[in-house]
C-alpha cells in the first residue's frame, strides 16, 4: 500500500505523509530514510521529522542495515515496531464466539473460542463479548494501554460507522449496540464490521488479494456472502448491504429463499440447502452411501464431505449442482464489475473439484471473452480462521491509514487495499 501525499490543509497533508510514510515501511522495510524519500517525493527534512516522531510514538523502530552510504557509515533501516503494540479480534459465528489477540504484524499469540446457546439472548450475548475479550487481554498480559483497537466479525447485516449490528440472521439478534457495549466496557476504540467484509480485509493483507486492486471475495456456510473490493477498497454501499451475492437470483423459477424471493443463490448453494436437497433424494429412496454414513444421526454437512470422499453419485451430484449455481452467480457479477481475482472460502471448496470444475466451467461459458481472460479463481489460503483475523485487521488497517494509533475509527473510506 504506497500513499501519495495530497494537498490540503496543513494537519491534512501531515497525517497524510505519515500514513504514507508508515505504510511504506510496513510494506518494503527495513528501509532507509533516503529510501522513503525517493520513493515519495517528500523531502529529507520532512521526513526525518516524521520518522522521529513515529519512533517516539513506538510505531518504528531502527537498526544497522547491510552495506555503506556515503562516509563509510552503515545505513539506519527501518522497521514497524510490531511486538509494541496489540489488536483483538472478535468473530462472532453460528454457535461460537472465537477471540484472538495479535501483533501488528498479524501474528495471533492467544486466543479464545467460546461456544454459545443459539440463539442466545442480548444481554448474554454481549456479556460473552466481553467475557472473552477480558479473557485473552489477561491471559496474554498485554497491557490495556498497549491495545489499539477492537474489531468485532459479525453475520448478516451491520452498521460499521454506528458501530452496530443491524440483523444477525443466524443469531436472531437486531440492532446489537457492540461498539457502544465493548467501548464502555474496556475504553478502547471498538470497530464492526460484517464477517465476509472482514475476510475480505484479511484476503488483501494476508491471502489470496494482495497486490490486487479488483477482486471478489465469496464465502459460502449456512448461508453465502460477498465482499467486493474495487480500485483496492471494500465497497460497502450506501445502506451496507454490498456484497449479498446469496440473495442474487440464479433461476426466477426456482424455490423460495428464507428471505422471501424465489430462486436466490442461497437456495441452491448454501451448506443449509445442500442439506436439504440431500435430504430431500434421501427420503424419495435415492441409493446412496449416507444412509451408512449418517446411520441413525441427523445428517450433517460432515457426512455429505465423506460421502463425497468416497465417490457416492447422490452427494457428488447435489456438490456439482451448487458448484454450477455459484459458478452463474459469480459470472453475473464478474460481468457487471470485472475482478481480476475471485476467491472462495468455507469448507465446502475443500471437496475438490466436485464443485470446482463445474463452477470454474460456468464462469468460463458466462463471463464476457476480456473479461474471462483476465480473472482467476483461488481458494482462500485463511480458512476458518480468515474472520477473525480481518476482525483484528479492522483495527490495524485504520491505524495505518490514520498514520497514528490515536484514531482508530470508522471512515467512510476505510479499508483501503492498494499496494
Amino acid at each position: 500500500m504506497i500513499f501519495t501525499p495530497k494537498t490540503g490543509s496543513f494537519e491534512g497533508m501531515k497525517s497524510m505523509n505519515r500514513a504514507t510514510i508508515l505504510n511504506m515501511v510496513r510494506l518494503e522495510g527495513p528501509i532507509s530514510r533516503a529510501q522513503i524519500a525517493k520513493r515519495t517525493k517528500l523531502t529529507p527534512p520532512t521526513v526525518g521529522t516524521i520518522v522521529q516522531e513515529l519512533m517516539e510514538e513506538d510505531l518504528l523502530i531502527e537498526e544497522t542495515g547491510i552495506g555503506k552510504i556515503q562516509g563509510g557509515r552503515k545505513p539506519l533501516m527501518l522497521s514497524i515496531h510490531s511486538s509494541a503494540f496489540y489488536a483483538i479480534g472478535v468473530y462472532a459465528a453460528a454457535e461460537v464466539v472465537h477471540t484472538v489477540i495479535a501483533t501488528l504484524d498479524g501474528e495471533i499469540f492467544m486466543e479464545k473460542e467460546e461456544r454459545m446457546q443459539t440463539p442466545p439472548p442480548l444481554e448474554e450475548f454481549l456479556q460473552l463479548l466481553s467475557r472473552s475479550v477480558s479473557f485473552v487481554i489477561e491471559e496474554s498480559g498485554a497491557a490495556p494501554e498497549k491495545i489499539i483497537g477492537i474489531g468485532v466479525a459479525m453475520h448478516g447485516l451491520v452498521n460499521s460507522e454506528e458501530g452496530t449490528a443491524i440483523f444477525s440472521p443466524h443469531l436472531q439478534l437486531e440492532n446489537i449496540p457492540i461498539q457502544q457495549h465493548l467501548e464502555e466496557k474496556f475504553s478502547i476504540p471498538v470497530l464492526v464490521e460484517n464477517d465476509v467484509r472482514t475476510l475480505t480485509l484479511a484476503e488483501g493483507w494476508y491471502g489470496e488479494g494482495q497486490n490486487i486492486s479488483h477482486f471478489l471475495c465469496v464465502s459460502v456456510g449456512l448461508g453465502i456472502g460477498s465482499g467486493i473490493v474495487l480500485d483496492n477498497t471494500i465497497y460497502r454501499g450506501p445502506v451496507h448491504s454490498a456484497g449479498e451475492i446469496g440473495h442474487t437470483v440464479v433461476d426466477v423459477s426456482g424455490p423460495k429463499c428464507h428471505c422471501g424471493n424465489y430462486g436466490c443463490l442461497e437456495a441452491y448453494a448454501s451448506e443449509s440447502s445442500i442439506l436439504e436437497q440431500t435430504q430431500r433424494q434421501l427420503r424419495f429412496g435415492k441409493p446412496s452411501l449416507l444412509h451408512e454414513i449418517a446411520g441413525d444421526k441427523e445428517l450433517t454437512m460432515q457426512h455429505v464431505y465423506q460421502a463425497v470422499a468416497e465417490k457416492d453419485p447422490l452427494a457428488m451430484e447435489v456438490a456439482a449442482d451448487a458448484g454450477r449455481y455459484l459458478g452463474i452467480a459469480i459470472a453475473n457479477i464478474t460481468n457487471m464489475l470485472s475482478f481480476s481475482k475471485i476467491v472462495l472460502e468455507g469448507e465446502l471448496f475443500q471437496v475438490g473439484d466436485v464443485i470446482l470444475d463445474p463452477l470454474r466451467s460456468m464462469v468460463e461459458k458466462r463471463t464476457l471473452r476480456s473479461v474471462r481472460n483476465a480473472t482467476t479463481i483461488a481458494i482462500s489460503p485463511l480458512g476458518k480462521k480468515g474472520m477473525v483475523i480481518g476482525a483484528f485487521t479492522l483495527v490495524i488497517d485504520q491505524m495505518f491509514q490514520a498514520g497514528t494509533r490515536q484514531e482508530t475509527k470508522y471512515k467512510k473510506s476505510s479499508s483501503s487495499l492498494s499496494s
